[in-house]
C-alpha cells in the first residue's frame, strides 16, 4: 500500500485543520468582500497550469496558490454579486460535499447504497411535492440547468415522437435560455426544429402566435411536439403565461417543459407561486438548487409528472448488471437519467435543507423580492432610465434613453468593485439588470449601485 495516498490519522487531521483554517478566512470576510478581483498577469495564469512533480508539495503552498488563483473574476460570496444570476455558496452543503466526496458511495444503482438512494429520493419527492405534480412524479439531480433541460427534452422527444423525430417542431421565445437550443441540437434537433416564437410588450411568449404557428405547422405536415416555456428569464427574469401555455399544450397534445432554472424555487414564497402559477400542469420542470438555494454549483433537477416517462427514455442496462432496476422499492437514479456514473448529488441538498429547515431559504428569497422590489421602484424615478419591465421575480431589467451611457454607467459600477452587475442586449438595445440572488445583497449593496448610475447620468 502507499503511504502517501493512505495518510494515518494524525496526517488526516492536520490536512482538514489547514483547510477548515483557510476557509474559515474566507468566509469571514465574505459579507465585506469586493464583488469582484482584478485580473491575474499571464505570468501567474501560466504558473498556475504548471503540471504536478514526482516528488508533489506541502498543502501550504497549495492554499497559497488557491488564493492567488482566486484573486480575480467574480467573489460570488459577496453581497455585491448582483450579475448573471448568483450563487451566494452554503457552508453547510460544502460540508455535504465534502461528506459524499469521503464516504464515496455509489449512488446511480439502488442496491449499492439503498440508504443513500432513499435519501436522494427524498428530495426529489420534496420537489416534485412542491409543484403539486402527483403520485406518479419523479425526477433526477444532474449538474445543472443545462443537463436538466437537455434530460427534459430527450424524454419529451422520445414520449411524443418514438425514434423517427425528423419533423418534430419545438416552441420557444427568443429569451428562452440558450442552453435549450444547445440541449436541441445535442438531442439531434435541427436548428429549423427550435421555433423561436414572438413575444408581446412584457417579452413573454405570445399565445396567438404560438396557437397559429401550431396549427400552421401541422397544415404544412411538420409534428409540433414540444411547448418550452420560461420561468424567469435569465435577461429580464421574465415568468411566461405559464398557464396559458398549458391550455395550449393541452389543447395539442404537446409536451410541456418549464424552464425554472432561476426562478422555480420562488415557489416557497406566497408572491412567486403566484407569479409561477400554471407550472403545476408541466410535463417536465428544469429546477437549479444552485440558484435559488445557493447550493454549490452542479445540482440541478429535472423533474418529471410521470416517472415511467424519464425511465423510458433513459432505461439502459449492461450485462453486469441485472435486469431489475429496482431493490426494495427504490429506482436506480442512473435509469431516470443521463449518467451511469455520478457523485451523491442528493446530500448537498438534503443536509442543509434538513440542518435548516425549509424557513430560511423562504426568508432569503423574500429578501430578495423585497429587494428587487426596492430597485425597480428607486430606478422608476430616475431621469434617462427607462425601467419599463416591471420585475416578476428578483431580476430588475432596465435601459437608458442613450445605450452608452448605460454603457458607461455599467462600467463605472464595475469598477468601482463594491457591487458587479451584468448587461444583456434586448432588440439591438443595451440593457442593464440587477440579479438579486445572493442572501448576503443588502439594500446598500443596491443603492449604492444606483448611486454610482445615478450620478453617471447627472456627470
Amino acid at each position: 500500500m502507499n503511504s502517501h495516498l493512505e495518510p494515518d490519522r494524525e496526517l488526516r487531521d492536520d490536512l482538514t485543520q489547514q483547510v477548515v483554517a483557510y476557509l474559515a478566512s474566507w468566509y469571514d470576510g465574505a459579507s465585506n468582500s469586493e464583488a469582484w478581483g482584478v485580473d491575474l498577469d499571464p505570468d501567474t495564469l501560466r504558473e498556475l497550469r504548471r503540471p504536478p512533480t514526482e516528488e508533489g508539495r506541502d498543502l501550504e503552498s497549495i492554499l497559497s496558490d488557491l488564493t492567488v488563483a482566486g484573486k480575480d473574476g467574480i467573489y460570488h460570496l459577496s453581497g455585491g454579486h448582483m450579475s448573471y444570476i448568483p450563487n451566494a455558496g452554503l457552508y453547510t452543503a460544502a460540508l455535504a460535499e465534502f461528506l459524499a466526496a469521503a464516504l464515496n458511495r455509489y449512488t446511480g444503482v439502488a442496491g449499492a447504497v439503498p440508504g443513500f438512494t432513499a435519501i436522494e429520493h427524498g428530495v426529489i419527492d420534496w420537489m416534485t411535492s412542491l409543484f403539486d405534480l402527483g403520485s406518479e412524479a419523479s425526477g433526477v439531480l444532474l449538474s445543472g440547468g443545462s443537463m436538466a433541460n437537455l434530460t427534459g427534452i430527450v424524454t419529451a422527444r422520445f414520449s411524443q415522437l418514438g425514434d423517427g423525430f425528423s419533423a418534430g417542431v419545438m416552441y420557444a421565445t427568443p429569451h428562452t435560455h440558450h442552453s435549450v437550443a444547445k440541449a436541441a441540437r445535442i438531442a439531434g434537433f435541427r436548428d429549423d426544429q427550435i421555433v423561436s416564437m414572438d413575444t408581446d410588450a412584457d417579452l413573454r411568449m405570445d399565445i396567438g402566435k404560438l396557437q397559429e404557428r401550431i396549427a400552421s405547422d401541422r397544415n404544412a405536415g411538420r409534428n409540433p411536439f414540444l411547448i418550452i416555456a420560461s420561468a424567469g428569464t435569465t435577461d429580464t427574469g421574465t415568468v411566461d403565461p405559464l398557464d396559458q401555455l398549458a391550455d395550449v399544450a393541452a389543447e395539442s397534445d404537446i409536451w410541456f417543459h418549464v424552464d425554472a432554472a432561476y426562478g422555480g424555487f420562488f415557489q416557497l414564497t406566497t408572491r412567486g407561486k403566484d407569479v409561477l402559477h400554471g407550472i403545476e400542469r408541466a410535463d417536465t420542470i428544469a429546477l437549479d438548487p444552485h440558484k435559488g438555494l445557493s447550493i454549490p454549483f452542479g445540482a440541478g433537477a429535472l423533474l418529471a409528472r410521470h416517472e415511467t416517462q424519464l425511465l423510458a427514455a433513459h432505461h439502459g442496462r449492461g450485462g453486469y448488471l441485472t435486469d431489475d432496476d429496482t431493490y426494495m422499492g427504490l429506482r436506480d437514479i442512473a435509469s431516470l437519467g443521463p449518467e451511469l456514473s455520478r457523485p451523491f448529488r442528493g446530500l448537498p441538498v438534503w443536509l442543509p435543507l434538513q440542518l435548516h429547515g425549509v424557513a430560511p431559504f423562504r426568508e432569503a428569497l423574500d429578501s430578495s423580492l423585497d429587494l428587487a422590489e426596492h430597485a425597480y421602484n428607486r430606478l422608476g424615478t430616475i431621469e434617462g432610465i427607462d425601467a419599463r419591465w416591471a420585475p416578476d421575480l428578483s431580476v430588475v431589467a432596465f435601459m437608458f434613453d442613450d445605450d452608452e451611457v448605460g454603457r458607461s454607467a455599467w462600467e463605472a459600477v464595475n469598477t468601482d468593485r463594491t457591487v458587479h452587475i451584468s448587461p444583456t442586449i434586448i432588440e439591438d438595445r443595451f440593457v442593464l439588470r440587477f440579479a438579486i440572488l445572493n442572501r448576503r445583497s443588502t439594500v446598500e449593496h443596491v443603492d449604492y449601485a444606483i448611486d454610482i448610475i445615478e450620478k453617471t447620468l447627472v456627470g
